[in-house]
């Protein structure tokens, strides 16, 4: 975008005990403080990207729509290519119902039609014009179009469920708009009555910081763990550097003792080593182009690797740049060490027994070691993110996933906007669900299980542990069939009933979560609680279920306190709920789910053409998505560290090939003069198993100091785990002990006469 630097977002900010959280999420009541009063910027508030149905002349789709606010393109610095954007007018609740498509759905769905615009489409169920595309340079990865966001207060702005985008106007300061955003907040944030401790402020970051916060430190660890693994192997090269420098002691004697300059010598090392660098690069680009495309398919959506992603000049220019890093890093201190010659020592003894090649020996061992403790450091990291999704993965479900599809579909729509033909065609559709052949059971739930829930406000009505403090659940709203479709156990209690409906009195299912943390004194059956200010009897306690929370400290997946109520009880306005909330069919089959499948898209067309199914799943592939951050970095980080570790492995064994090759000669007389087979290869071997134990106790004592960093990413699992460490070291020890016993198996070969009549 033009002048990025200036482009901002509006953060809320809270420091306390020496903590501090950034929040890039405002409510309707702070946009329009910032949009009446804050003068410095030109801003747009910004809302969340969800599917939609789209509908055509005799067919309908399923689409995602971003809802922003007017001047959003402005402010970016992009214009639409054909028409324009969205006016203060039509950005307000009531305003006429209009959009913008993005370029790719224009080629799409209208084949490049530039006559669309003015036209009316069918989108949400009901009629939008179409005002403007935006130009194929303007790449979305959130949607396929843009309707106005008409933010609010009450609804949707009664949360903080907007984000506020905005620019430095011309000659405005950073500085200076920050310092006003700060004033202007300053009122609204002492309303929120925080605690003594808590510092809170209105602050703005760079819309960079705003879009990229999540993904920022797992990135940085990436990029460390990379870099170390590009330091262990610029130490292998060092190492093979010093290991080969020795051998050509006397060759480099014999140069400088003619007349060459040290000079000389390093050039010509620096010039070898910068050859095996650009050798290097050009294999690791080829190779890169393989692992591009691995690292997407391995992403896949979790982590936001741009589709455009490629080897371009400046991934060429990054290569050379590192090719030239690798080249300082791995020749500079073996051509110093080559230049340190004793000339009469090395033409006399070849340096590989006087004192030069016994510090090159010792500076190849310290390599070596740091090696070995560099790859300890990335298998101890890689190894705690395994075991977090290890345990993330083998988290019992609470329900049986087995034989149960599940297929959602999109009620943002303006003909579902209240519960009579929500809740019409939930019972029509289900009713001829439950007649397909192969079907069991089936119900429809606003989430499902390995889901983001929706967050609500809770009171406890009666009993010891009532109160006018509200707290925080998870609501799911579903049909009678809802735990036969999913197996879920009732632990006491009765079921939800068709006959709960919106005539008898409301009623609740909650999980056993949530009864440990609101009903640790009462019973829960026959106790009232107000879900969203409607009060409801709790009849039952069911199973847990894992979840992705959306609230409080229960990790990625974990059974959140939830209530489960009739979707037949839910009044008023859907519009909301499902803005953000797309409700599910689940249907547990006998047999042939690609059969149901079919039955299940044929009924919900014929209820409703203009309602396409969005996608089925499998509980299996929810959970698999659920864990594919988790997956990503494991199997990322564990690549790396797997790639470190044969590094490390390869170092000690060339350094023990080479202390062999060394120490023939002794070796020789020890055998000759009676030493047994077995104590002079384990003589041999011993160094390099010394080298790695030294190696692994400094990788564990660093990576006790740094693994840290990973606390946002491991789960279930301390970050100074000892069963982690102690399989490291204790893998890594006995993998460097065949790494050391191998070269050893040389000296089955010598024959002590022979290599004493060589000497």
């Amino acid at each position: 975008y033009p002048e990025p630097d200036r482009l901002v977002n509006v953060a809320r900010v809270f420091r306390s005990h020496g903590r501090e959280a950034t929040i890039n999420a405002q409510d309707g009541a702070a946009w329009e403080l910032i949009r009446d009063h804050v003068t410095y910027l030109d801003s747009a508030a910004v809302g969340s990207a969800n599917g939609v149905n789209f509908g055509t002349v005799g067919s309908a789709q399923h689409i995602q729509a971003q809802r922003v606010g007017a001047g959003f393109f402005r402010i970016l610095g992009v214009r639409p290519m054909v028409g324009g954007e969205f006016t203060r007018d039509e950005d307000r609740p009531g305003g006429a119902p209009v959009t913008v498509f993005s370029y790719s759905f224009w080629q799409r769905a209208f084949h490049s039609d530039a006559s669309v615009v003015g036209k009316p489409v069918m989108l949400s169920g009901e009629a939008h014009t179409v005002i403007g595309v935006m130009p194929e340079s303007y790449h979305s990865n959130y949607a396929d179009l843009w309707t106005p966001l008409r933010p609010s207060r009450t609804g949707e702005g009664s949360g903080t469920n907007y984000e506020v985008l905005a620019r430095l106007k011309p000659g405005v300061s950073w500085a200076q708009a920050d310092s006003q955003i700060e004033t202007i907040g300053a009122p609204m944030i002492r309303e929120w009555k925080l605690g003594a401790d808590v510092y809170a402020r209105l602050h703005l970051i760079t819309l960079q910081q705003g879009e990229t916060d999540d993904v920022k430190k797992p990135l940085l660890i990436a990029w460390a763990a990379v870099g170390l693994v590009l330091l262990i192997g610029c130490a292998n090269v060092a190492s093979l550097l010093l290991a080969r420098a020795a051998t050509r002691a006397r060759e480099i004697a014999m140069r400088l003792a003619i007349g060459g300059s040290r000079g000389m010598v390093l050039r010509q090392f620096l010039v070898e080593t910068l050859v095996l660098a650009i050798l290097g690069g050009g294999l690791g680009l080829l190779v890169g182009k393989w692992g591009l495309k691995a690292l997407k398919d391995l992403a896949g959506g979790s982590f936001p690797i741009p589709a455009s992603a490629r080897l371009d000049g400046r991934v060429l220019a990054a290569t050379a740049a590192l090719a030239l890093l690798a080249t300082l890093l791995a020749g500079v201190f073996p051509a110093f060490e080559a230049s340190v010659v004793d000339i009469r020592t090395a033409l006399t003894e070849a340096g590989t027994r006087g004192v030069a090649g016994l510090r090159k020996r010792w500076s190849r061992r310290l390599l070596v070691a740091g090696e070995v403790a560099l790859a300890v450091l990335l298998v101890i990291g890689a190894g705690l993110l395994v075991r977090t999704l290890t345990g993330l993965d083998h988290l019992r479900p609470g329900f049986d996933p087995a034989n149960v599809i599940t297929a959602h579909f999109s009620l943002n729509d303006a003909r579902y906007a209240t519960s009579d033909p929500v809740n019409k065609l939930f019972d029509s559709g289900l009713a001829r669900i439950r007649e397909l052949p192969g079907v069991e059971a089936a119900a429809v739930a606003l989430t499902l299980p390995y889901e983001r829930a929706l967050n609500g406000g809770l009171q406890r009505l009666d009993g010891p542990e009532a109160g006018p403090d509200w707290l925080t659940t998870d609501e799911v709203y579903v049909t009678a069939g809802f735990l036969r479709a999913l197996r879920i156990s009732l632990l006491r209690g009765r079921d939800l009933r068709d006959s709960d409906g919106v005539k008898s009195a409301p009623v609740a299912l909650v999980n056993e979560a949530f009864v440990k943390r609101y009903f640790s004194k009462q019973e829960p059956v026959g106790s009232h609680i107000a879900v969203d200010s409607v009060a409801r009897e709790v009849i039952g306690v069911v199973d847990d279920v894992q979840q992705r929370s959306g609230w409080g400290a229960f990790g990625p997946l974990a059974p959140a306190p939830t209530v489960y109520f009739p979707a037949a009880q839910v009044s008023g306005n859907m519009t909301t709920l499902h803005t953000w909330f797309q409700p599910n069919w689940i249907v547990r089959v006998k047999a042939s789910p690609d059969r149901v499948k079919r039955g299940i898209e044929e009924i919900t067309a014929t209820l409703d053409p203009l309602l396409p199914i969005a996608g089925f799943r499998t509980i299996n592939e929810l959970r698999s998505q659920s864990l594919s951050q988790q997956r990503f970095h494991a199997t990322l980080l564990g690549t790396l560290s797997g790639l470190a570790l044969l590094l490390a492995i390869i170092g000690i064994y060339g350094l023990m090939s080479q202390s062999v090759l060394e120490r023939r000669r002794e070796l020789g007389i020890r055998l000759a003069l009676g030493s047994t087979l077995s104590r002079t290869m384990r003589d041999a071997a011993l160094p390099g198993i010394v080298l790695a134990a030294l190696g692994v106790a400094a990788g564990c004592l660093l990576a006790a100091f740094s693994t840290r960093v990973l606390e946002h990413l491991v789960w279930g699992v301390s970050t100074h785990d000892a069963t982690t460490y102690a399989t490291v070291a204790i893998g890594l020890v006995l993998i460097a002990a065949m790494a050391s016993f191998i070269p050893a198996l040389r000296i089955i070969r010598l024959n002590p006469a022979d290599t004493l009549r060589d000497e």
